[in-house]
């Protein structure tokens, strides 16, 4: 009887070091895992809120002697809302006011539009092949002919496109 108390004994013994051991210390904390961030097409207009597009696509111009050319079409609520023309290259350019240049228009509604008089497009990211154009923008947008006093300022601008459409 005795040995089958010690046996007893001992097994309880080993079962409780057995938990103690792998019970986790209080003063470690887990790792927390980094939860991903998905980069959004967003613009402010005039200082306003943040506006984030519903959709954005683009089309890949290859035009006659090796040159290239964008245009970047940008929708909220199924209306567009932003244009961009530009020769897709990684890099910061000026817009302009013309086609050939980088023009970057703000449509405030379908018949009211805004075309650059002055700003940066900053493209980050120029992946075509990889269907993605990625850049920060801001530019100064008058109604054409340019003769009105009407402005709209767009700021905090960052475009993501990854549908690309290639001619």
């Amino acid at each position: 009887m005795k040995s089958s108390s010690i046996t007893k004994l001992t097994a309880c013994a080993l079962i409780a070091m057995s938990a103690l051991s792998c019970t986790k210390s209080s003063k470690s904390s887990p790792t927390p895992t980094p939860t991903p961030v998905s980069a959004a097409f967003t613009f402010k207009v005039d200082g306003g809120a943040a506006i984030t597009v519903d959709s954005a696509t683009a089309m890949l111009y290859n035009l006659p002697g090796g040159a290239r050319y964008m245009d970047v079409y940008a929708y909220k609520g199924g209306s567009e809302v932003l244009e961009f023309h530009l020769t897709p290259q990684t890099g910061s350019t000026t817009a302009g006011t013309t086609l050939g240049t980088t023009l970057m228009t703000y449509m405030e509604t379908v018949t009211s539009s805004y075309d650059s008089q002055s700003g940066t497009l900053n493209v980050t990211t120029c992946d075509t092949p990889g269907n993605k154009i990625e850049g920060d923008f801001n530019f100064v947008g008058k109604v054409y002919p340019y003769t009105g006093s009407t402005i709209h300022t767009i700021t905090e601008g960052h475009m993501v496109v990854s549908k690309i459409t290639k001619q």
